[in-house]
């Protein structure tokens, strides 16, 4: 493995166990750079642990778009074939995005170009949940939400700020995470 690709997969590591965003690597001049397939080595839990007391589900982060475009663990998906670690709702640039329960922001990251502009919000004992792509962050670290709070605004367009080098259109990443363990957001969101 390349020293730039051990140094992707430690940043991951260090993100999902001390909670703080990864850095991405400096984007050469022009258009973001596309990466190469993900070979990080990913936790994935396919069970369905309970949510925290009290939470019999969790809101759409978007609530008029519903359709999923690149499920949890996609065999399909273009960067990550099987380890897709979230769930795609495609959705146009500048819907805003909704926090899908109570909790504490842990951290935010930017929106800047080739970079994922991110939220992650703890929400009960070893839970968090995180929505990628954004055009716009509203939210700051250690900000108390309550349901149904603006996080911040869809994006992903290709190679547009706040995307990241991971896009193919826009969209909304929403992650679950469980205990450093990715798990499927689709089996926790309300009917």
């Amino acid at each position: 493995m390349s020293s730039a690709k051990s140094c992707f997969v430690l940043a991951i590591f260090f993100h999902l166990a001390c909670g703080t965003p990864p850095k991405a690597a400096m984007p050469a001049p022009g258009a973001c750079p596309k990466p190469e397939a993900a070979e990080e080595d990913k936790v994935f839990d396919t069970g369905k642990p309970p949510l925290p007391p009290g939470l019999d589900c969790l809101r759409w982060p978007m609530p008029d778009e519903r359709k999923v475009s690149s499920p949890f663990m996609d065999p399909h998906h273009t960067f990550t074939p099987g380890k897709h670690d979230g769930t795609d709702f495609p959705a146009p640039v500048g819907t805003s995005v909704l926090a899908p329960a109570a909790g504490e922001v842990v951290w935010t990251r930017a929106v800047s170009k080739c970079d994922d502009a991110a939220v992650a919000v703890r929400f009960g004992d070893g839970w968090v949940y995180q929505v990628h792509h954004l055009s716009r962050v509203d939210v700051a670290p250690g900000e108390k939400i309550v349901p149904g709070r603006r996080l911040g605004l869809s994006g992903g367009e290709v190679d547009a700020p706040g995307s990241g080098p991971w896009t193919t259109g826009p969209h909304l990443h929403f992650m679950l995470v469980h205990d450093g363990a990715f798990v499927n957001a689709e089996r926790y969101l309300c009917p």
